[in-house]
């Protein structure tokens, strides 16, 4: 029920935000950025509504739930059926609690992700539909291949990275989560950042969008994509790839 429901956070409370920037042609980035904040709000107001009611935090909870399944209740001989290799014991137990860790470590930054990509759908297609059937002029998303981070964003991340590495010191939170979820969410915008820059020569180059579509899935799927997109949305964000490409041609 509880996943239900933060879906429904997630889907619905950025809509009245980022409606007052569709509909007065603010900047179409900044509304989804205050609407994917709006609905990371209502997503933490559940989860303290949660404890408030069951003494536990969501990840305990979820903690304890993982902690219900081991590698003597899973249906193994189906899975052998498929082909795949067959583990000892102590090894299948040590990657499921290698599995229930990271899973765990992971839900704030995945509550965060989501909570972006969800804001950026909703304004595209929420836009779309008022520009086709309003008679009002609705800031629309520029292209995708336009977009970019602010240049402060470097400094901030570093700000950031000090700021949560006082914090672990003062036993404030676990080193690891909040690592693995700073390392997680830098990793996803850097990327985002990387994958615009890709749109963008893409686009100056004429490659066909579904071509672009396919290596966006690559990239984002595979470590070693992922590491193509940070490295260069950070290169593109320091040193203006664009804009100097732009000057070249």
């Amino acid at each position: 029920m509880y996943t239900l429901i933060t879906l429904l956070i997630m889907i619905v409370m950025p809509i009245p935000v980022m409606m007052r920037y569709m509909l007065t042609g603010r900047n179409a980035y900044r509304g989804i950025l205050e609407g994917s904040m709006s609905a990371i709000t209502g997503v933490s107001l559940l989860f303290l509504a949660f404890w408030s009611m069951t003494g536990l935090s969501y990840l305990q909870a979820l903690k304890n739930a993982l902690n219900q399944v081991n590698f003597e209740n899973m249906q193994l001989p189906s899975y052998y059926a498929m082909g795949i290799k067959e583990l000892e014991p102590a090894s299948m137990q040590l990657a499921m609690d290698r599995m229930k860790e990271i899973t765990t470590l992971a839900v704030p930054g995945i509550i965060i992700v989501f909570c972006i990509v969800i804001a950026y759908l909703n304004y595209a297609v929420i836009s779309r539909v008022l520009s086709k059937v309003g008679k009002k002029k609705v800031s629309l998303l520029p292209p995708f291949r336009t977009f970019s981070l602010p240049k402060n964003i470097v400094l901030g991340s570093l700000l950031i990275y000090v700021l949560s590495y006082i914090t672990v010191s003062m036993g404030i939170i676990t080193e690891d989560l909040i690592m693995f979820n700073l390392e997680m969410l830098f990793t996803f915008i850097f990327s985002i950042q990387g994958l615009a820059a890709v749109f963008y020569f893409g686009y100056r180059k004429r490659v066909p969008k579904f071509v672009l579509l396919l290596f966006s899935v690559i990239f984002f799927t595979t470590w070693i994509g992922q590491t193509f997109l940070f490295l260069l949305g950070l290169t593109d964000l320091v040193f203006d790839l664009r804009k100097r490409f732009s000057k070249l041609v």
